[in-house]
């Protein structure tokens, strides 16, 4: 009782200051602790997605986890978001991390192909139940957002002209010279993030765009996080894929791709 009471005394002679510190710390705490359990959420959200379609899972025979049919289905898979990918008639993506390996086809047909240097996945794809992997890449993924450091050459629409002087007047060169370090982070359905990395960074210039790229996406992601938080909203896991190509490849596919991208992605 005389240790309550003694307590109770440092709580009544703490000054405004000490409660504002308080529960700004308490504030804080539980904010990490939302993010903390974010990840367990989004695996429960993917299983929430996979048991909602009850057609799939239940034409989903157990014999599949066996060890030697796993990498058959999941190739069987794979085609199937390849042949879907085939009936769009614009230029789209292939990631194909199992052969490190990325190519840009139109209809089917591979019309770029590079080899990926390195690449990272999120410990939430890499744990991946097989049932929920074949549910999700078995099909091309459309891509959401992009936030890129390169600069794509601007489209130019010009009408014929009616004579020589007007052709001189209406005379275009896109400026070839803009290439700056290449970063390029897309979120694709899901909420998947795909952060695309030149290979290799050579001097301060490379390494400064490469703090300035990442800062970004951090600060965009803290920002979301609080207005979840005081939103009273459960906070958003993004499970991250990290890939590094050569940066004469990744300028090429990032300016290749149109607007409205497909990926199909092969874990």
């Amino acid at each position: 009782m005389q240790q309550i009471n003694s307590y109770l005394k440092i709580f009544y002679r703490m000054k405004w200051t000490g409660f504002v510190g308080i529960f700004f710390g308490l504030v804080f705490f539980i904010w990490l602790i939302a993010i903390a359990v974010a990840p367990v959420h989004k695996a429960k959200e993917i299983q929430n997605l996979v048991n909602a379609d009850s057609v799939f899972t239940e034409k989903f025979d157990s014999i599949f986890y066996h060890p030697d049919i796993v990498n058959l289905i999941k190739g069987k898979a794979y085609k199937e978001a390849l042949l879907n990918l085939s009936k769009n008639d614009s230029i789209q993506l292939v990631i194909n991390l199992s052969d490190s390996i990325i190519n840009l086809s139109i209809k089917g047909v591979v019309i770029h192909q590079t080899n990926i240097t390195e690449f990272k996945k999120d410990r939430l794809l890499r744990d991946l139940p097989l049932i929920h992997e074949i549910k999700l890449f078995s099909q091309p993924l459309p891509v959401l957002s992009y936030y890129s450091t390169i600069v794509k050459e601007p489209i130019v629409v010009r009408h014929a002209p009616k004579n020589p002087e007007e052709a001189a007047l209406n005379a275009y060169q896109p400026d070839t010279l803009i290439q700056n370090p290449a970063f390029v982070a897309c979120t694709i359905e899901h909420n998947f993030n795909i952060i695309f990395e030149q290979e290799e960074n050579e001097g301060f210039y490379d390494n400064w765009k490469k703090f300035g790229f990442y800062l970004h996406l951090g600060f965009k992601k803290t920002i979301k996080s609080l207005e979840n938080y005081f939103g009273l909203k459960k906070q958003e896991y993004q499970p991250v894929i990290s890939i590094k190509i050569p940066v004469d490849d990744l300028r090429a596919i990032y300016r290749a791709l149109p607007a409205k991208t497909f990926i199909v992605l092969k874990l």
